[in-house]
């Protein structure tokens, strides 16, 4: 895979995986209430967990191939790379914190409240 698209892919993919994530359980959370079954909300939630984890994967991974080095006020392409997988591990790794977080009401609460 390309580097530049790996790291744009560990930048936006949590954010982008966690507004999908929250869209499709509002919209889902009136079929599950008439249906009574919580099951496609967690499969939401789980997708959406799988795919955060993934994201942060592919930008711990490129933060590793460029040598693990942190952000520095160079120029040139090796510290802007270095500074957005930094960014994508944290971006992704938060959107994976927030989407276990939007599922623990669905795991406690009733169908319908």
């Amino acid at each position: 895979m390309n580097r530049d698209l790996a790291l744009w892919i560990g930048v936006l993919g949590g954010p982008l995986i966690w507004l999908c994530s929250f869209e499709a359980r509002f919209a889902l959370a009136p079929w599950a209430c008439t249906f009574q079954s919580k099951a496609a909300l967690f499969a939401v939630a789980l997708a959406a967990l799988a795919l955060c984890a993934a994201s942060t994967w592919l930008a711990l991974k490129q933060w590793k191939s460029l040598g693990k080095q942190g952000p520095t006020s160079e120029e040139g392409a090796l510290p802007r790379s270095a500074f957005m997988a930094i960014g994508g591990i944290v971006l992704s790794t938060g959107c994976f914190l927030i989407v276990l977080a939007q599922a623990i009401p669905e795991m406690i609460l009733g169908v319908c409240e």
